[in-house]
């Protein structure tokens, strides 16, 4: 475009796509990016101005290359060293191969590249924990910054770092993307800042303007609020949606420092019976469960937890018939916006809960039989 501007601002956006589509737009989509996705998106932005088609193959491209570079990574390592779990691996291939995938693919989304990030996160977090030795800061300043894309994605890998102790690197890595933000506000104007915290407001309180109301399609979401608001009313879903999302990162983070004070492991601490990766479970199903807008691209991030029970799981044999039930869950999890839409949507939300609370369940020891990570 002609120039920078506050890119959150409505009009900004209606001018900006009513001059690429060539007629003027009224209805808009609401920008849940963070200004770093202008950063990370740069280069594809300039193949755009040439070629619009080739700059979003390379982005889908580079989105799918980061999971299935991430999924590879683990599964080599995981055949390599340790005998594999089937139930993960099954699990994740039906989310790889199902309609939702294809569907995020077609869209640009960007939960696909979030998945692959997070996935080498978790697998360069376990090695740390299991060699005992200094992390390599960079990579992870690289993976936490490109995740910095979005508040949720940002949060879940911050929250991962602190999981397993790494607090220097979680500090550093948050320096370095408020180092970007502050970069960066010349070019939006200082006005970015109070538009883009409206606009997290509106996500949180649901209070939609009709710009945006065409993008945001409530019956598609497998979240408490959608799932629940017929019964409690929508503020007041909202408002426990936020509660619980707010509070279940309040206490993580307050468990692991507590953990770093009397200088113990996580899986140590007799307070809670947890491990590291019942920990990050938590923080991935307080998203996916009570997030207050949550599409469902986000439910993907499922394959996140299938990785981390990889590494870390005890399940049961894939022809047990516990796995088999889990399986057969998966299914309308996963494709739940293309069943047709009706007011059984607290169905769907169920059936998701009963899944992490399994998922929770196989991740009660950590590695190496039942002894303590350190």
């Amino acid at each position: 475009f002609d120039g920078f501007g506050n890119i959150y601002d409505v009009y900004f956006q209606q001018q900006a796509l009513s001059s690429h589509i060539g007629s003027q737009i009224n209805k808009v989509m609401p920008l849940g990016i963070t200004p770093v996705a202008l950063v990370v998106w740069f280069p594809f932005a300039y193949v755009a101005r040439f070629n619009m088609a080739l700059s979003y193959t390379l982005w889908v491209a580079f989105s799918i290359g980061l999971l299935f570079s991430a999924l590879w990574r683990i599964g080599r390592y995981v055949f390599k060293n340790k005998k594999p779990q089937l139930l993960p691996i099954a699990l994740s291939l039906i989310a790889v191969c199902s309609v939702t995938t294809v569907a995020t693919i077609l869209l640009g989304q960007t939960s696909l590249l979030a998945i692959g990030l997070l996935i080498h996160l978790i697998f360069y977090s376990y090695k740390v924990a299991n060699q005992s030795k200094s992390a390599n800061l960079v990579p992870i300043l690289l993976l936490i910054f490109i995740l910095g894309i979005k508040p949720p994605y940002i949060v879940l890998g911050l929250g991962l770092l602190i999981i397993y102790g790494m607090w220097r690197e979680a500090f550093y890595s948050l320096a370095l993307v408020i180092f970007v933000f502050i970069g960066i506000t010349p070019m939006l104007t200082t006005e970015w800042v109070h538009s883009y915290l409206n606009l997290l407001q509106m996500y949180s309180r649901g209070n939609i303007p009709d710009v945006y109301a065409c993008s945001i399609v409530p019956i598609t979401m497998n979240i408490f609020r959608s799932a629940f608001k017929n019964f409690i009313g929508d503020n007041i879903a909202a408002l426990i949606s936020n509660v619980v999302t707010y509070s279940v990162y309040i206490v993580v983070v307050g468990f692991c420092l507590l953990s770093k004070i009397k200088g113990k492991s996580i899986d140590q601490l007799s307070l809670l019976s947890v491990t590291k990766a019942q920990l990050f479970v938590v923080l991935i199903a307080s998203y996916l469960l009570f997030a207050p807008y949550a599409n469902f691209c986000e439910d993907l991030l499922l394959i996140c937890v299938f990785a981390m029970v990889l590494l870390y799981g005890d399940t049961p044999r894939l022809t047990n018939y516990k796995s088999l039930v889990l399986i057969i869950i998966f299914f309308p999890i996963i494709l739940h916006r293309f069943f047709p839409p009706d007011k059984s949507l607290w169905l769907f939300w169920i059936l998701k809960a009963i899944m992490l609370g399994y998922i929770f369940k196989f991740c009660r020891f950590p590695p190496e039989g039942k002894k303590s990570v350190t």
